[in-house]
């Protein structure tokens, strides 16, 4: 019996086989590009999605990415774009490959830390805040007496 599950798991012919991965290698498009051609292409993508109203896809597709020779790289803040940057991603690299008539070409998504600055609640912090931003105010402040607690 193991010799019949063998045969069924062995290819008729190994040559035609080898053939195909042959063939599908060599109609890969492989046509050079600049990482400027690929900023155009991602910028005309993104403008035919802004003309179907996406506006979701739009707001991914805007934010910050890097070019390293043939991978892209989208930087994106939490899990929830991440899902939603997967269902456009096929649609973006084929759009980009078949623009640079390039298939080697591969797009990824990154998750990043965005630096939140800290709320200000209080009338006494965002005095602090003011006062930082606008050192005049720190002078008003002696010069007049000013308490923001008051």
């Amino acid at each position: 019996m193991s010799s019949l599950k063998e045969k069924i798991n062995q290819p008729e012919d190994k040559d035609q086989e080898e053939e195909k991965v042959v063939i599908g290698n060599a109609n890969s498009r492989r046509e050079p590009f600049t990482e400027e051609d690929i900023r155009d292409q991602w910028a005309i993508f993104l403008r035919k999605m802004e003309a179907a109203g996406n506006h979701q896809e739009v707001m991914i597709l805007k934010e910050k990415y890097h070019v390293d020779g043939h991978a892209i790289t989208l930087e994106i803040a939490n899990e929830a774009l991440e899902s939603a940057f997967e269902k456009v991603k096929s649609d973006v690299l084929q759009s980009i490959r078949d623009g640079l008539k390039n298939d080697t070409i591969t797009l990824k998504a990154l998750q990043v830390q965005i630096d939140k600055e800290k709320m200000l609640y209080t009338d006494q912090e965002k005095f602090e805040h003011l006062k930082k931003k606008y050192p005049a105010l720190r002078d008003l402040q002696d010069k007049l007496g000013l308490d923001p607690e008051f």
